[in-house]
């Protein structure tokens, strides 16, 4: 899909009929770039975890610390789909989102995006996430809790087309 099909079919052009879009802000720094200032690609895949990190914390009020050391259970990323459009610079302030839009018994999938200051898509993903064990890494079933305080801001549109 072209980079300006991306940006016209963004979250933004469905979020007046979905639940609200959770979202961080992140600074680049020096330390984020390449030596042409240019922000390196792994470091998109950061700034989307932790904010998929914050919205599981801030908005579900659950502790990934807690069940990964007590229950020995967590999330894992399973697959991957990114697209990456323009590039972050130096200073740069980046707007990330992250929007669940499909849940399973043992799967979670997000989409999610990140804007420079002007509103310009740089980069989009969908991700799967598994619910495993941490001792065997087969999956589980995720908390009836995590559920449902998930279903909420689960989005019925499927962001398939951003990705």
């Amino acid at each position: 899909m072209q980079a300006e099909q991306i940006q016209n079919a963004s979250t933004d052009a469905v979020a007046e009929t979905q639940p609200s879009v959770f979202s961080s802000q992140f600074r680049v720094y020096y330390e984020d770039t390449d030596a042409g200032g240019i922000v390196y690609h792994t470091n998109y895949l950061k700034f989307c975890e932790r904010t998929r990190t914050d919205f599981v914390r801030e908005v579900l009020g659950y502790s990934q610390q807690k069940h990964l050391q007590e229950d020995k259970q967590g999330f894992v990323l399973a697959k991957l789909r990114a697209n990456f459009m323009s590039s972050a610079k130096l200073e740069d302030l980046l707007t990330v989102t992250c929007v669940p839009f499909h849940l399973t018994r043992a799967r979670l999938e997000m989409y999610q995006e990140i804007k420079n200051e002007q509103g310009k898509l740089l980069f989009a993903m969908c991700s799967t996430l598994a619910f495993v064990d941490g001792k065997t890494g087969r999956p589980l079933s995720i908390p009836e809790e995590f559920k449902q305080k998930l279903v909420p801001h689960v989005w019925t549109q499927d962001p398939q087309m951003f990705c």
